[in-house]
């Protein structure tokens, strides 16, 4: 099940032509829209001192044509006559706004009701030149509602999307706020281990039984080779390059992302880039004798969240071990 922000999915971005990006519009350094739970009290850099949205810069026209919403630049168009136009503030142009934070009580569980794998990693065969984004959302429910902000899909997909925050046509402009009862969940203690089940390039899909996770080592005990086993406090405030980071995405949702690129993993000369990998988001402190989580008290827990089954790759929670993770297949580059 897929949850968010109330987001109006745009039609016609082409009314405002191709449009180029800088880099920091795709950094994840975006206005949350999406209300978030910090159980352990960190994990995220938000804005601080922010106690009313402001909406700055170029806005973008939006309206309503029929069941599908339409926006455009008004440099490029106009809207027309007897429609109800609202404005759409980008992301990238300088606007801030920020939605419900809740900081956890240090002893108290916060039960993930969902993890949601990206779907293009679940129903997705990769190549050995493919770049993954590799993307871990979960959810929870809220006992009270805190705010959200309505959101609307301008242009471009992937890297180069961009999304803005709906707002009324008026001077000032007054943001669309809305009451969610869900919120993504966001700790520090969160792990990703990406391994190499097996030497080989075989297509056949490996026995799980063959693999046994190692809480000490955060990672999968009988699997070929360990590219990555990383853990978002383990980045630090200063931002360590590479490694799992938590970040808040161009829709407003707050979530934890790896850039994979296949292309360059440095495997021993016996093990083929091709074959069945396995990608583990797991949560340090789960376990006595297991990986800590630096300097936290674990409050968060999977146990009992349910997944999305992808339609090639079914991902996994083992409530056992307090992880989620999903195996998938790299074909050989043609």
């Amino acid at each position: 099940m897929k949850r968010g922000v109330v987001n109006r999915a745009t039609r016609s971005c082409v009314l405002a032509g191709a449009v180029l990006l800088p880099a920091a519009a795709w950094a994840g350094n975006h206005n949350l829209s999406y209300p978030v739970v910090l159980p352990e009290g960190a994990g995220l850099s938000l804005r601080t001192g922010l106690t009313v949205p402001r909406l700055e810069g170029k806005w973008w026209y939006g309206w309503m044509e029929g069941q599908e919403p339409v926006a455009c630049a008004p440099s490029t168009c106009t809207p027309p006559p007897g429609v109800d136009v609202w404005r759409v503030y980008p992301q990238d142009e300088g606007g801030r706004w920020q939605a419900g934070v809740l900081n956890g009580t240090p002893g108290a569980t916060v039960g993930v009701s969902e993890v949601d794998w990206r779907d293009g990693l679940e129903n997705t065969t990769w190549s050995t030149a493919s770049a993954i984004r590799v993307e871990t959302t979960l959810y929870t429910a809220l006992d009270e509602p805190l705010p959200a902000y309505e959101m609307q899909h301008l242009h471009g997909q992937g890297v180069r999307e961009m999304r803005g925050v709906v707002a009324s046509n008026t001077e000032p402009a007054i943001a669309s706020r809305t009451e969610s009862g869900d919120a993504t969940v966001i700790t520090p203690c969160a792990r990703l281990t990406i391994q190499k089940l097996e030497s080989s390039a075989s297509a056949r899909r490996p026995q799980p039984e063959r693999f046994h996770w190692n809480a000490a080592a955060g990672e999968w005990t009988g699997a070929a080779h360990t590219l990555v086993n990383s853990a978002v406090w383990e980045k630090g405030d200063r931002g360590r390059s590479g490694g799992l980071a938590a970040v808040v995405d161009v829709s407003g949702k707050a979530l934890f992302r790896y850039d994979w690129e296949l292309w360059r993993a440095a495997l021993p000369m016996h093990v083929s880039a091709a074959g069945w990998y396995r990608l583990t988001f797991s949560l340090d402190g789960s376990a006595a004798g297991g990986k800590r989580c630096g300097g936290y008290a674990l409050n968060t827990s999977i146990a009992e969240a349910e997944v999305e089954v992808g339609e090639q790759y079914p991902s996994v929670v083992d409530a056992v071990w307090n992880l989620s993770y999903v195996d998938i297949y790299v074909r050989q580059k043609d």
